[in-house]
């Protein structure tokens, strides 16, 4: 009965913050939920277990056009076995059934060569299995969702237009993108995957720029955050060195290039740090930190209203309506 009650007053708060903060149009205006960095822990993972879990529940009242999960799906203190990465799908799987857009995280496989974990893997070879059973072997996580592409040559990149929307997501994680702390594989290896990965990521946001006129505004997610500070501190990356460098300065900069060229919003979206936080940074682009890594246990709503040119997304956590914090500083 408690719980009852406190899930009906937090959809009373989630009722009264859309009343309050948008217009009519934008109730009608299109829904998309993100998820980040969970579930770590075991109260994680009863929030999500449907029927009652709350962040199951509420999910699935929103009823959002799709869901987007940014990467580490489980917590990078816990080994990367087959059976706990088949756990975490399955629980990832149930929340919002053939509608969920996924993308991988550093906890996911970059870290599972950790010496700390009771059990460490190449993490190469925990990638090639991750890709495998995330984006070939059914239940298919997109199974509902006509007409989304994958890139040919990077299978976890995906493209979806809904209603002049367009979801995306790229392959760039923390651990300086999979240039640092490569324990197990072999340097050389790890180093070449990484190069592919970044060429295959801009030649994605090519793929995006042909399509725009299909769509509206676009959403791309991924796991890293690209802006962190101590990002924006680091040193250009070496391929000699296995150090934390900045290997995002590209991709901030293509995102700028793109939102010009395009002329139409963009959100980048991305987990990886605990500020959960929303800031415009240039024209047409915006930033959010979504939601997760313990800090927040809550889901992200992104509301798009394209009759709002000057506030095409609307945030605002399921759990925590009053949340995120207008402007990013960690």
């Amino acid at each position: 009965m408690t719980f009852s009650i406190y899930l009906w007053k937090k959809r009373c708060l989630h009722i009264t913050f859309l009343l309050l903060s948008t217009t009519s149009s934008t109730l009608w205006a299109q829904t998309v939920v993100v998820l980040a960095d969970t579930p770590y822990s075991d109260k994680e993972k009863q929030m999500m277990q449907g029927p009652g879990g709350i962040l199951y529940s509420l999910i699935n009242e929103t009823n959002p056009t799709v869901v987007m999960h940014l990467g580490d799906f489980k917590s990078g203190g816990k080994s990367c076995t087959d059976d706990l990465l088949k756990e975490h799908k399955a629980l990832l799987a149930q929340i919002y059934p053939g509608k969920i857009i996924y993308t991988p995280g550093d906890n996911d496989w970059t870290d599972c060569d950790r010496s700390s974990l009771l059990y460490s893997f190449n993490e190469l070879e925990r990638l090639d299995f991750l890709i495998e059973l995330m984006f070939k072997t059914p239940p298919l996580l997109t199974k509902n969702l006509p007409s989304i592409i994958s890139q040919e040559t990077q299978i976890e990149n995906k493209l979806w237009i809904n209603d002049r929307l367009a979801i995306s997501t790229l392959h760039i994680v923390g651990t300086s993108n999979g240039r640092a702390n490569i324990d197990k594989s072999k340097q050389e290896n790890a180093i070449k995957k990484v190069d592919e990965r970044d060429k295959n990521n801009l030649t994605w946001l090519k793929n995006i720029e042909e399509k725009a006129k299909d769509f509206d505004a676009i959403i791309i997610g991924f796991q890293a955050d690209i802006y962190q500070q101590s990002v924006l501190e680091s040193g250009s990356c070496d391929n000699s060195s296995l150090t934390a460098c900045d290997a995002f300065a590209v991709y901030r900069q293509a995102f700028k290039d793109l939102a010009k060229r395009i002329n139409k919003p963009i959100l980048i979206s991305h987990g990886d740090t605990g500020e959960f936080c929303f800031e415009k940074l240039d024209s047409n682009l915006w930033h959010l930190n979504a939601a997760g890594d313990f800090q927040y246990l809550d889901a992200t709503q992104v509301i798009f209203n394209k009759e709002s040119p000057d506030r095409p997304f609307i945030i605002n956590g399921l759990i925590n309506p009053d949340l995120p914090t207008i402007g990013c500083s960690n």
